[in-house]
């Protein structure tokens, strides 16, 4: 192993290295004329790789005027501000902002951000959290855990126990680990140096990206059926049905989480294959209650009638994340 200076690369190389190293690979490794990178040579071919010792990368600032913004607006570029990996976030507003509470509880959902600084025409938030001292593996896992007693908790809804509370509670736990894991996912995307501390490689960053997305869009679509759930009085036949088809789909959520940790395609396969039954499912149950129900001119049936839509819809979602997981087990290699 030797290494070479990237001004002798960049300019004329000697004897029989490269004239000119790629730009790309130069930007994307953080490479300056100065910076060295090795080289090792395996008897047939020579490798190429930029030094891995650790450099202090510039620090991403950014500001963004908040004035006459509605407050969505201003949660999207706070948060994709966030995903974009700014170290810095200045919020600007007019004097003594009102809505200033409501920009504090936004940086508050983001993990790692945290307020530096209150003034009345500003607040600054920094980015305190080391990307590589942070686990995609582990996030996927808490998230994971999160979801399962967020279905734990919407199966007692079919029983007469809702806390539709404590849902929602958790599904703002597993956003604000999703918005990390992403953060973290593009940081070692763009960094290759980031990325091999962190042991992957951009496949399994592409493939850990899928799990969070789906395992965030499941932990919403609880929180839905719990919510529908909580607003209705449904029958007793009604929820036992709908109770059933959901114990269903809460077997089959860990039954692929389970392919996922332990790499088993073959239970993926099974899961993948079985998604449609549990869809037929759904649409017999809805099917069912839309016929006993589609001539009533009661206010609280009608409403009724659209809450069970609803959470037919929440469950079938659900359960095509749940096949959508088994596909991205099935294609690891």
């Amino acid at each position: 192993m030797v290494t070479i200076d990237v001004r002798k690369l960049i300019s004329f190389g000697k004897g029989s290295f490269i004239l000119s190293m790629p730009k790309g690979w130069i930007e994307k490794n953080n490479l300056k004329k100065g910076d060295f990178i090795s080289v090792s040579d395996d008897g047939v071919e020579l490798i190429l790789s930029a030094n891995q010792q650790e450099k202090k990368l510039d620090a991403k600032e950014i500001s963004i005027e908040i004035n006459d913004k509605d407050i969505g607006l201003i949660k999207a570029e706070i948060v994709s501000s966030y995903l974009n990996c700014y170290d810095t976030v200045n919020v600007l507003f007019v004097n003594n902002y009102n809505e200033a509470l409501k920009i504090k509880d936004i940086m508050r959902n983001l993990s790692g951000l945290e307020i530096m600084e209150q003034t009345s025409t500003r607040i600054v938030a920094k980015n305190l959290i080391n990307i590589n001292e942070i686990s995609i593996k582990t996030i996927i896992r808490r998230m994971d855990i999160i979801t399962r007693a967020m279905i734990e908790d919407t199966i007692l809804c079919f029983r007469g126990q809702c806390h539709y509370g404590n849902i929602h509670q958790r599904d703002a736990d597993v956003n604000r680990l999703y918005f990390l894991g992403s953060r973290v996912i593009k940081n070692a995307l763009k960094t290759p140096r980031i990325a091999k501390s962190l042991l992957t490689d951009p496949w399994e960053l592409h493939s850990d990206a899928l799990i969070i997305l789906r395992l965030e869009k499941i932990a919403d679509r609880q929180k839905r059926i719990a919510r529908f759930l909580s607003t209705v009085n449904l029958d007793r036949a009604t929820l036992a049905e709908l109770d059933n088809v959901y114990t269903c789909i809460s077997e089959a959520y860990n039954e692929v989480m389970k392919s996922y940790y332990n790499q088993d395609k073959k239970i993926s396969f099974q899961v993948e294959v079985t998604s449609t039954d549990r869809t037929a499912s759904c649409d017999k149950i809805l099917e069912k209650y839309s016929t006993a129900n589609s001539h009533s001119k009661n206010k609280t049936a009608n409403l009724n009638l659209v809450a069970v839509a609803k959470i037919i819809e929440n469950l079938k979602a659900t359960s095509v994340e749940i096949k959508n997981i088994a596909r991205t087990v099935l294609c690891y290699e």
